[in-house]
């Protein structure tokens, strides 16, 4: 009975983590990020060649990875390209890292680890940026990974395979290094008994560190490279720590990111946050503070992950640049924490402590899934949503519908050639893939005026004014876009009937 219940338990988990991710995949209008993404791999996907630019963008991981599942899918290129095929990958990446647990369960027991694998199911943030189609929750499943082999008993050094994919999913791999490497001295410090001398520590792992290293450096080697054939990327996947630019408008105060996740906001008349896994969080490291209070196992977990997570959050906080998914690690982190809170021996003890956490955690998944509901379905690309940073306006959703219908209202022309003046103009190339020719520049090229269509982020009314009607466009959040229609599109398209029902 009890086997069985274990097994519901997971399957439980496993409903939980897919129904939210999967559902309705394809609808949310495409964020800058996955449209310059989409880009990337549509390039890979045609030249069968990966260069790696050191200035602006990430590892290759995402990109081969997308690439798979759009082929599967049916497609070959930019203009045949589909976000849902490519939302697939964070998708499956997102319910690994909610399984993750599974790996623990002999270590650390069943009910621990199924709390565990329950709020990172139901995490607001884990679930919104598992249906977006940018790095972090591979960057997240590849870290998960690298801890489970690195702590376990068996085969350490494979933990290089998922370090070295870490390196080359997103550069940012390496504050997880440096919040690990602080986690685990502090730990090994503050452990009294039973303390290996370092020395016999190191006598112990040296073989496992030496090859997990060799390993790592292999695995990003070869897919900075292509596989061997571009050297330069071997180069650049260093160089970009000293020359990466970051996007302005991105700079955020040191306690942003304890606001976002801890402090609940009010905005739009709602609160966001996950203050109540946070709580969990600390109610485990306070429990694992009490000597005796827990299995040693548990109890140095429980200390490492508190102090990884508090590394984490410092680091990303001193830094100026901040977004939302960049917590997506971290904050796993904090979720597998919060799980321990629920491993304290009382709990199999006294019948009404084990009634009393199992409410508390009833109680902290439905507040999550209201959230969830919010964030992911309700305001999914809204400017109220903390996650939706920026939010791509869904007005952007009909540009397609609305280009065609100027262009079949004006059956004599062509609406082609469509230009783009300004820059910062992402995801707006991703709803003009279909078109053939499509000019992007950062200031008005001569003969602007005789172009049929012409989006304006830069403010070229004067140019235009005498020979095209501006019609406002939504862009992303706080970032309008006119469209500039020329007069003779425009009166064809005013005085066409109607489409019949």
């Amino acid at each position: 009975m009890k086997r069985a219940l274990i097994v519901i338990g997971w399957l439980v988990v496993l409903a939980v983590a897919l129904v939210p991710r999967t559902a309705n995949l394809g609808e949310r209008p495409v964020h800058a990020d996955e449209a310059t993404g989409a880009r990337i791999t549509a390039r890979l996907m045609e030249s069968g060649d990966y260069r790696f630019d050191p200035h602006h963008y990430h590892g290759p991981t995402l990109g081969a990875l997308g690439a798979l599942t759009a082929r599967a899918a049916g497609a070959s290129g930019w203009r045949d390209l589909e976000i849902t095929p490519l939302r697939v990958v964070p998708v499956v990446a997102g319910v690994l890292v909610v399984m993750l647990p599974l790996l623990g369960r002999r270590r650390y027991g069943d009910v621990p680890m199924l709390a565990a694998a329950m709020l990172l199911a139901c995490s607001p943030l884990l679930v919104y940026f598992s249906r977006m189609y940018i790095h972090e929750m591979l960057l997240a499943l590849f870290g998960g990974l690298a801890l489970w082999q690195a702590t376990g008993t068996r085969a350490r050094w494979l933990a290089g395979l998922w370090v070295g994919l870490m390196y080359a999913t997103k550069e940012t791999f390496a504050i997880s290094m440096i919040a690990w490497a602080a986690a685990a001295a502090a730990v090994y410090l503050m452990e009294k008994r039973g303390r290996p001398d370092l020395q016999a520590v190191w006598a112990a792992c040296w073989r496992d560190v030496l090859a997990g290293g060799a390993l790592a450096m292999v695995v990003a080697l070869v897919a900075y490279t292509g596989g061997f054939r571009n050297w330069q990327g071997a180069v650049d996947a260093v160089r970009t720590y000293f020359i990466y630019e970051t996007v302005a408008g991105h700079d955020k105060p040191f306690g942003w990111y304890a606001q976002l996740m801890v402090w609940p906001e009010l905005r739009g008349g709602h609160r966001w946050g996950e203050p109540l896994v946070a709580l969990l969080g600390m109610a485990a490291v306070l429990v694992a503070l009490r000597p005796g209070a827990l299995p040693r196992a548990s109890r140095l977990a429980v200390m490492f992950l508190g102090i990884s997570a508090l590394a984490h959050l410092l680091v990303y906080s001193v830094i100026s640049y901040k977004t939302p998914w960049l917590m997506v690690l971290p904050w796993a982190h904090v979720a597998v924490l919060g799980g321990f809170a629920f491993c304290h021996p009382w709990l199999e003890r006294r019948r009404v402590f084990a009634v009393a956490a199992a409410l508390v955690l009833a109680v902290t998944v439905a507040a999550q899934f209201s959230q969830v509901a919010r964030s992911s379905f309700r305001y999914a690309s809204d400017s109220r949503n903390p996650l939706a940073y920026p939010a791509t306006s869904s007005d952007i959703t009909t540009m397609e519908a609305w280009i065609s219908a100027l262009d079949e209202a004006a059956p004599w022309q062509s609406i082609e050639p469509i230009g783009v003046i300004g820059a910062d103009y992402w995801p707006l190339p991703w709803y003009l893939r279909h078109h053939q020719h499509v000019g992007y520049w950062a200031e008005p090229p001569e003969n602007l005026a005789r172009l049929p269509l012409v989006f304006d982020l830069a403010g070229i009314d004067a140019i235009l004014g005498d020979t095209h009607v501006p019609i406002p466009r939504g862009l992303r959040d706080g970032l309008p876009v006119t469209a500039w229609v020329r007069e003779d599109f425009w009166d064809a398209f005013i005085t066409a009937e109607p489409p019949s029902p």
